[in-house]
């Protein structure tokens, strides 16, 4: 019957460890921000699911000077000028 409980203490004490352990990891990560460091770091990673943007080539088409082809005629409509002109094009639509 001693040798039961010993077992049983020794099993009880290591769990109690592993216990504390655990829980003193979980703080150490919430309060120093590790776990949503990494998340950050993964989130920006090439290789992650959730990037759904592309990097900006050097010859991006945005920045090509394209007013000199106005006025141009689409489906029998003629555009005079560009209507992203405007500094904010989404206040202007």
């Amino acid at each position: 019957m001693d040798v039961l409980l010993n077992i049983i203490g020794i099993l009880g004490l290591g769990a109690l460890l592993i216990a504390a352990w655990v829980f003193a990891s979980a703080a150490k990560r919430y309060v120093t921000g590790q776990d949503l460091q990494e998340e950050m770091e993964a989130m920006e990673s090439d290789l992650s699911p959730y990037r759904h943007w592309k990097d900006r080539s050097e010859n991006d088409r945005r920045k090509q000077n394209l007013s000199s082809f106005f006025p141009v005629t689409i489906d029998g409509l003629e555009i005079k000028e560009d209507r992203r002109a405007h500094h904010d094009r989404r206040h202007v639509a």
